[in-house]
């Protein structure tokens, strides 16, 4: 696995563990709430290193290992 790669549809497949596209975009959205990018018949492309950046922010660390600023919300 190389971070700069695409990820190829059977690690699309070993990762959400879906086979179906339409499946594997549901999982990236309920996931990560994103979007994933798609190819026109559906397929989707993301790479190894942003599907590792998503993981991270869901773990709430940094890419770079550093924790993530906590945001505190004011309602004024």
């Amino acid at each position: 696995m190389s971070t700069g790669h695409l990820m190829t549809p059977t690690d699309l497949e070993a990762v959400t563990g879906m086979k179906r596209y339409s499946k594997q975009a549901d999982w990236f959205k309920r996931q990560f709430g994103i979007e994933a990018a798609r190819r026109g018949d559906g397929s989707i492309v993301m790479t190894w290193a942003t599907y590792e950046a998503l993981s991270a922010g869901k773990a709430g660390i940094g890419t770079n290992g550093v924790a993530a600023p906590r945001v505190e919300l004011c309602f004024d």
